[in-house]
């Protein structure tokens, strides 16, 4: 085993053992051969760790196995990084594949650049079986939140805050040490990747390198629904919201409270918009949306929704165009207390 690589390569994974090998594969096939993998167990099926297994013992010299037990994307993520040894870290989502030359690429663009925190790609999207491109150099973008919160902002209009897909993180290790890791809080999953893409962003520069060296599963359309009506990306949001505030809400400048007001509008009209769609949700929506057009008249959309759910159900807005296929119910704590602290400037 290497002791001390150039790289070190981090895939957490918990299951499909199918893509984890295509995973693995990938990262085996770099023309760039000073790295390591680390493969985290999260808490994953028994095939999938036998995958995991039998690739370590095949390339010892390369490949380690260790285990996170909490389960979620930023505690294994974080315990990759904690066990890598690596002066740079690479990660790679166990369904997605890296391109052949990909190490090499972002090493010769970032180990020179001290300036840039983190460094992504373009990515090819590929179909859930892996066996077509759906779209060639998808380019990272700015997210919504962010032109809200900072297109003002002079930093910003010189250095946009693009977000790259995870499996297209590059950084050095220190870097990720300095801002504190992935924010455990959002676990299992969502908006922890988001989080640590901001928090890269206020200690450096995003970068982007100009091609795609990453092939990005999509998602079938019942893991899609299943993922848009998920309620913890609705309360991630809410964590997120907090965080925001605490970075940037400053009460001595009207202007960024008024751009807070415009994005807890956006983000209540969503939420609220989903849970319309759960068992017992329609008075939590009506809430929600209330404030939401309270925080923004300007938006149209926060006029027509409500009028939308007081028609029959075939006229209500969909999600993300998607309906839910079934029924699901509240989480316990959500009232309407919740309904009206939620995302609250």
């Amino acid at each position: 085993m290497q002791k001390n690589p150039v790289i070190s390569v981090i895939v957490p994974f918990t299951g499909k053992p199918h893509f984890l090998e295509e995973a693995i594969a990938s990262v085996v096939r770099q023309t760039f051969s000073d790295f390591e993998l680390v493969l985290v167990n999260n808490r994953s099926t028994e095939d999938a760790r036998d995958t995991a297994i039998a690739w370590a013992c095949k390339l010892p010299e390369k490949i380690r196995l260790v285990s996170e037990s909490k389960k979620g994307a930023a505690a294994a993520r974080n315990r990759g990084i904690l066990e890598s040894r690596g002066e740079f870290i690479a990660f790679l989502d166990s369904d997605d594949r890296m391109k052949p030359h990909r190490l090499f690429a972002q090493w010769e663009y970032l180990k020179d650049r001290k300036e840039v925190s983190l460094l992504g790609s373009w990515k090819e999207m590929i179909s859930p079986d892996g066996m077509q491109v759906i779209e060639k150099n998808a380019r990272p973008q700015v997210p919504r939140w962010a032109a809200i919160l900072f297109r003002e902002e002079a930093r910003f209009r010189s250095e946009p805050l693009l977000e790259p897909q995870t499996s297209s993180f590059f950084f050095r290790k220190e870097t990720a040490r300095k801002i504190g890791g992935f924010d455990e809080r959002y676990d299992p999953f969502w908006l922890e990747d988001t989080d640590f893409v901001l928090r890269m962003y206020r200690v450096g520069g995003i970068g982007v390198f100009p091609e795609s060296l990453v092939e990005y599963r999509t998602h079938t359309e019942a893991e899609e629904i299943r993922r848009i009506y998920d309620f913890r990306n609705i309360e991630n949001h809410g964590i997120f919201f907090e965080k925001l505030k605490n970075f940037y809400l400053e009460t001595e400048r009207p202007a960024m409270r008024k751009r807070f007001r415009k994005l807890s509008s956006r983000w209540l009209r969503e939420a609220g918009t989903k849970i319309a769609y759960f068992r017992g949700g329609k008075e939590i929506s009506r809430i929600l949306l209330s404030r939401s057009r309270n925080s923004d008249v300007t938006d149209i959309r926060n006029w027509e929704y409500p009028i939308r759910f007081s028609l029959p159900s075939s006229f209500w807005p969909r999600p993300f165009g998607q309906l839910p296929g079934q029924v699901f119910d509240l989480p316990d704590q959500i009232d309407r207390d919740w309904a009206i602290r939620f995302l609250e400037v």
